[in-house]
């Protein structure tokens, strides 16, 4: 059962699928390969807990992954609680079951939500009979290899990565039980690398991926394999999210320099590579990359991120762990980059990544990441931070989103309790709400003005009359949607307006004559009574027809998508 996670280095909640079941599956099947594997998600198991357990009861073996290190809020799922996983697990039909926790909850503890310290794993042992410590596919291969003697199986075992590419490619097939397979709606997370280069000097101090201890690199011909395979099950979203810094992968400074240098020409096999053993994918992502790399290696970043936009597909984000841009913060907690320094690397990728395909997204732009609760952390902090993204917003850079968190304290890392050290909770509080209405508003008018337009959003959810639509990709912009007379699984929209977080948008192209009153109504300076007028006026044939009615000059954004087709 996935749980879901949510690591620095890798996200697991629908529509995103981690690199965990992936693993596991293909650990079973690589040495039993008749298994019957039977995959389920937390949120399929809400739908009859009493189902779930009927089920499971007949199983042999049972596992878990779950674990949130990075707190978030989420669309697509709600990870498993700790409650859950008890009520769970514990029954009695299950006694005499094996059951394995996998995934960071069995690695650093369970974490709850940020601003919290994480309990400790033992918590769940029992019900869990094995945590799954070391490196999750090579431990349930040595298992299923040895005739699943758990007793004699060391359930912290590590090795190279590279020498779990076949069982890698094994568990491609797992996706066709993820939830939104079906309907294209899943996008894979693809690792690098393990572990971070900043080990040499601890890494930043809240974090868990230095704990994987010297950087261990996958060969780029085994990543394009793992994606061929994806890729022939029907997976078409990729994102190339698992690792700390992007950005210097290939580099043969790995492991040796805390700031490696940049290997763009790896980057570029890397990339190339992938496009042709997936030559109609329809998302390419990043993820996680290093401020500090690109302020250091300025040339060479520039030249990897170049190599990534022949490639990849628009909207791009590489997310930056700024953390804080408080130096007694940054001094304390080993973050990666001053204040300046991270200014210079929004610039240099604003340079390169913010060009525009028509009137698309741009196609690689940062995204920053800011956390509170670490230890020097005081009120200056709150004005140190806000003042560096209202210096963003004056120089007009460009970001795709700030994500604002709290940590988790997990106890093997330096900033273990994160309840010291932090602003009061309604300073936080007050300071999100000024970083939303001051920055976010404005940031994101810049990043999607009205009539930017987002292929391919899927159908999220519905939230009262609106529909809530989103892209595959890193960090996909939230499209809120008036209900329409049909609501479309998939469909192509255009930016009207902005919210802190997200858009509202309308189909594209707009079919006035088709559109519901409440979509028409979305468009500014339309109003409720030029929106009954268009409807009464119904149908209509040009613009001059449209115009007339309406006693209002359309705008140039809204005019390039209006289709008068339909009735």
């Amino acid at each position: 059962m996935d749980g879901y996670v949510d690591e620095p280095t890798c996200l697991g909640v629908p529509p995103y699928l981690s690199t965990y079941p992936r693993y596991i599956a293909g650990a079973i099947w690589q040495h039993s390969p008749k298994t019957n594997i039977i995959y389920q998600t937390i949120d399929a198991v809400r739908e009859s807990f009493a189902d779930a357990i009927e089920l499971w009861s007949n199983s042999d073996m049972l596992i878990l992954v779950a674990g949130m290190v990075v707190p978030g809020k989420y669309i697509g799922g709600t990870p498993i609680s700790v409650r859950e996983t008890k009520e769970l697990f514990s029954h009695q039909v299950l006694a005499g079951i094996p059951k394995l926790l996998a995934g960071p909850w069995a690695k650093y503890g369970c974490g709850i939500e940020g601003g919290r310290v994480a309990v400790s794993p033992a918590e769940l042992s029992p019900p869990f009979d094995y945590l799954v410590k070391g490196d999750t596919g090579l431990v349930i291969a040595t298992l299923a290899r040895s005739g699943w003697r758990f007793s004699d199986t060391d359930f912290t075992m590590k090795d190279a990565i590279a020498n779990t590419g076949e069982l890698i490619l094994r568990g491609a097939q797992v996706v066709k039980q993820a939830p939104g397979f079906e309907r294209g709606h899943i996008i894979c997370e693809i690792e690098t690398y393990r572990g971070c280069p900043r080990y040499l000097t601890g890494g930043c101090s809240f974090c868990t991926e230095p704990l994987y201890g010297e950087p261990n690199q996958r060969p780029a011909e085994q990543i394009v394999r793992e994606i061929e395979a994806l890729y022939a099950q029907g997976v078409r979203a990729f994102r190339i999210g698992k690792q700390a810094d992007l950005f210097v992968y290939g580099s043969p400074e790995m492991g040796e320099e805390e700031f490696p240098t940049p290997n763009p020409s790896a980057v570029a096999v890397l990339f190339s590579k992938i496009r042709e053993v997936a030559p109609e994918i329809e998302t390419l992502h990043i993820d996680n990359v290093n401020p500090g790399t690109l302020a250091r290696h300025p040339t060479e970043s520039r030249l990897v991120a170049k190599e990534i936009m022949k490639y990849h597909t628009v909207g791009d984000v590489a997310a930056f762990g700024v953390e804080s841009l408080d130096p007694v913060v940054i001094r304390k907690n080993n973050l990666k980059a001053t204040p300046d320094q991270v200014l210079d690397a929004i610039r240099l990728l604003n340079e390169v990544g913010s060009k525009r395909e028509g009137r698309s997204l741009p196609h690689l732009l940062p995204g920053i990441n800011l956390v509170y609760g670490l230890p020097g952390e005081s009120a200056q902090t709150l004005e140190h931070n806000l003042e560096f993204l209202l210096d963003i917003l004056e120089e007009n850079l460009l970001v795709r989103r700030i994500n604002i968190r709290q940590m988790i304290g997990f106890e093997d890392t330096r900033a273990s309790d994160a309840t010291k050290g932090r602003v009061k909770r309604n300073q936080f509080f007050r300071h999100k709400k000024q970083v939303r209405n001051l920055v976010d508003i404005k940031i994101l008018e810049k990043v999607a003005p009205r009539g930017t337009v987002i292929e391919s959003v899927y159908l999220d959810k519905y939230q009262g009359k609106s529909l809530l639509y989103r892209p595959l990709g890193t960090y996909p912009l939230l499209c809120h949607m008036s209900n329409g007379i049909k609501p479309l699984d998939r469909i192509d929209v255009m930016v009207v307006d902005h919210g802190p977080r997200s858009v509202s948008v309308v189909p594209h192209p707009f079919q006035i004559n088709n559109a519901s009153l409440s979509q028409l109504e979305s468009i500014p300076g339309m109003g409720s009574k030029r929106a009954a007028r268009i409807k009464i006026n119904s149908p209509l044939s040009n613009i001059i027809e449209l115009e007339n009615v309406m006693e209002f000059e359309i705008p140039d954004w809204l005019r390039e998508s209006i289709d008068f087709s339909g009735s």
